[in-house]
């Protein structure tokens, strides 16, 4: 996609886009079964970092993380601390993943990963609790599910441009 497709999107649109992965990540799932499922927050941030770095950022990786940590009752920072980092490395490979959409998979699904081994290295310094190592599957899920947003997102995007 051209940058200026993206930049006439509002920072409203934006806001708004992220209230779906909001709720879906609030959602309580129980049992070891969902643990494959990714951080939609976190893909959503991912996306938007990727194609809309002049409004989204690592504070707004920061707020998302702290809003998650309120939403999931996790310590708060947890997932702050998450964002933050696994932002920064979208961020510094911005030029480099912009254009090619598996290297942008592959870079989201390292993106993931950092996420859940920062979240595993939070719980077991200070909760001193463990989970299982079955939460690396979400990583590689979220790097599947990747082109998928991205298409969705683009077809929101464009039916939203023809309805003008």
């Amino acid at each position: 996609m051209n940058e200026n497709f993206y930049s006439r999107i509002p920072l409203k649109l934006i806001i708004i886009s992220f209230i779906v992965p909001l709720s879906l990540d609030f959602i309580p799932f129980s049992g070891s079964i969902f643990y494959w499922l990714p951080e939609f927050t976190a893909l959503m941030l991912y996306y938007w970092l990727i194609n809309r770095p002049q409004n989204v950022g690592i504070g707004t990786a920061f707020v998302l993380g702290l809003l998650v940590d309120i939403g999931t009752a996790s310590p708060l920072g947890e997932h702050a601390l998450a964002y933050v980092l696994s932002a920064y490395l979208i961020v510094y490979y911005h030029r480099k993943i912009y254009e090619d959409d598996g290297l942008q998979a592959v870079f989201v699904g390292l993106a993931l990963l950092v996420n859940e081994m920062v979240q595993l290295l939070v719980n077991l310094r200070f909760e001193h609790r463990s989970t299982s190592w079955g939460i690396l599957l979400s990583p590689i899920m979220g790097a599947f599910l990747w082109p998928a947003l991205n298409k969705l997102m683009v077809s929101i995007l464009n039916f939203r441009q023809l309805k003008r």
